[in-house]
Parts: structure tokens; sequence; C-alpha cells
């Protein structure tokens, strides 16, 4: 899938790039039905209150309503600030190390990265931390790296971005926004966790 230690050497890291979004579709976001914005925002607004009732993985159930039955949903996944998800056990939010009570731990958790590090360039990775903002199309991106690529040079191509950079963002959110909408009638898993089930996910 790749090294992980010359991919961090590029010195970018998607699950938390800056204060205003971050990530947790490896947390199993994605995995629930219904992933509208709407539903996803009233699970994550719910993450401190699991985070307080839930003292081990092993007290929790999983959800019904997920497209995987073999994929984990963690309960301790919230906004660790407005328009930001992310991991409610992790040091840099708490304080202390807590991903031990969660059903991969702190050694899985830590080592983990997305396709998205492995298929999207340096170049690619730097314009969509700047150029998408909101969590939710953020996510998206993630979810679907090759289609982000495909669209960030379809929107270079047509405008020059040293020039035209807010005309760039506006069609890359729009498309990410389209291409949400197409995702919701999907029945299949839309979260990869290698890149050769991403691969695969994208033939089918």
């Amino acid at each position: 899938m790749g090294n992980i230690k010359n991919l961090r050497a590029d010195g970018i890291v998607l699950c938390q790039p800056d204060s205003s979004k971050g990530c947790s579709l490896c947390c199993g976001l994605f995995n629930f039905r219904d992933v509208s914005r709407q539903a996803l925002t009233v699970f994550l607004e719910k993450g401190s209150e699991r985070e307080s009732l839930i003292k081990s993985h092993e007290d929790y159930r999983e959800p019904d309503d997920v497209r995987d039955r073999e994929s984990h949903v963690c309960p301790y996944q919230g906004f660790l600030s407005e328009g930001k998800p992310g991991c409610l056990l992790h040091p840099l939010y708490c304080g202390e190390e807590k991903r031990g009570r969660s059903l991969f731990a702190e050694k899985v958790c830590s080592r983990f990265l997305c396709p998205a590090h492995y298929l999207l360039n340096m170049e690619e990775k730097k314009a969509l931390i700047k150029l998408v903002n909101d969590w939710y199309l953020y996510s998206l991106a993630i979810a679907d790296p090759l289609f982000f690529s495909k669209i960030y040079k379809k929107r270079v191509a047509e405008f020059p971005i040293d020039r035209e950079e807010g005309m760039v963002r506006k069609l890359i959110n729009l498309d990410l926004l389209e291409h949400g909408k197409r995702m919701m009638k999907e029945d299949k898993v839309l979260f990869s966790y290698s890149v050769s089930e991403y691969n695969c996910s994208r033939k089918e």
C-alpha cells in the first residue's frame, strides 16, 4: 500500500489538517446508510454524550442502520470544535491517551492512513486542504480521492488558479456537493480502508 514513513515525509497528513476541518471516515462515519450532512451532524453532535456513557467498546452496540455489518462505527468520534470531526479520545484533544477504550486502540489508530494519503500527490493534498474548508465536502473528497483529483485537474485546466482561485474553489466545492448526492443513492460501501479495496470499489 505504500511506505508510511516516506509518506509522512511530505509533511501532509489529511486527518486533521488545520483548525477549521477534520475527518473521521476511518472511524466509520460514512458506514451509515444515511450519509447526509444532516444525519451525520446529529451523530457527531452526540459524540461527547456517548464518550461519557460508554466506558469501553465492550459496552457498545453497533448501529443497525449501516452499510457494512463487518465494519466498525466508533462511538468516540464527534465534533472536536465547530465543524471539525475527529477522535474524542485522542491525546491532542483531551490531553491524555484514552484510545485504549476503543476497539482498535492507540496502536492501530495511530498507524493507519487512508487511501487518500497514497492516491493524492502533494499538490492535490495541498489544494484539498486549501480549497475545501467545509468538513462534509472535505470528507467526501477523502472518501473518493481520485474523484477529487479528477475535478481538481479539470478546474485548474479551465482557470489559472493563481488568478482565479476563488472560482476554482467554488466549482470544486459544487462538484463535491453533487458527487455527495450521487453517493447518497449508492447502496455500496462508500469508504475504503486500503488502496486495493478502493480500486475494486471504483471498478464496480
